[in-house]
């Protein structure tokens, strides 16, 4: 009989193992709207709420999922948005191989202790290989693009790959290309639109936030100016020059700069030189 009640209750963990095991990660942030698909069923996420490989993270217009994973690792799912675990093998408190699937919407993504070549993360149209950062993602239909924080990444479509190394680099990929996107192009404004985890980060815990990110939405100031008036610099003072006094016919033209004249040029007419008799 105590040989029957031991094998039953072996029995029991063995066939109940897998879903008392420790989740990959938990969600420590939640606003309403936001479920975890399996299959054809839906989970609705409270915060506490366990993610675990094979959970589809999807969320609404309103929703917004903050994901803390064992290795410390930290990923949010923003507003109209889907995301897949695809594995996670974890080794103490470090991941082996770490990879998500991006389907479509907004994530920000920040590493934690695992080695840089754990992790791997796939869109539709890219690959993304982390090389220990912080960067926000958004997934479009047939676009891949990323804003880089902290640390570095390698965006690839199929062969095509770009690097990602300073702060505020912005990368895009298609179906069949990549590339650095500089503020000289027209599509760097549509930053603001495509970055909304950087434009507004109050609903973040303070964990997920990553100080200064809304200036990677902005053009740099302009260079300064000083070195025009520099004699170093070989380029003219600014500001009116002088005509040479030399004798002959000449004309001035004077610039005007938003103040109030009556003649933008100046004619002197002829003058006679001064000779020394």
């Amino acid at each position: 009989m105590i040989k029957k009640l031991a094998f039953a209750a072996l029995l029991t963990t063995l066939l109940t193992g897998p879903s008392l095991a420790a989740a990959e990660g938990s969600a420590v942030g939640v606003d309403p709207d936001a479920v975890a698909r399996r299959g054809s069923s839906d989970r609705v996420l409270v915060v506490g709420a366990d993610i675990s490989v094979g959970d589809r993270v999807v969320t609404g217009a309103s929703g917004r999922v903050q994901i803390l994973f064992q290795d410390q690792t930290r990923l949010v799912v923003g507003p109209g948005s889907s995301l897949e675990i695809q594995s996670y093998l974890l080794n103490g408190n470090r991941a082996d191989k770490f990879a998500v699937n991006a389907l479509a919407g907004t994530f920000r993504f920040i590493s934690g202790n695992s080695p840089k070549s754990a992790y791997s993360i796939n869109t539709p149209t890219a690959s993304i290989a982390v090389r220990g950062t912080k960067f926000d993602i958004t997934v479009q239909r047939g676009s891949t693009q990323v804003l880089l924080y902290e640390g570095g990444l390698q965006l690839c479509s199929g062969r095509q790959c770009v690097e990602l190394t300073d702060r505020c680099d912005y990368g895009v990929a298609d179906s069949s290309s990549s590339a650095l996107v500089t503020w000289r192009d027209s599509a760097r404004a549509n930053l603001v639109r495509n970055f909304p985890l950087a434009n507004i980060q109050r609903p973040l815990l303070q964990a997920f936030r990553v100080a200064g990110a809304q200036s990677c939405l902005t053009p740099p100031p302009p260079p300064s100016t000083d070195s025009l008036s520099s004699p170093s610099s070989g380029n003219p003072p600014s500001g009116n020059t002088t005509p040479p006094t030399s004798g002959g016919n000449f004309t001035t033209t004077t610039p005007t700069f938003g103040g109030n004249s009556n003649s933008g040029n100046v004619t002197s007419g002829n003058t006679t030189p001064t000779t020394t008799p």
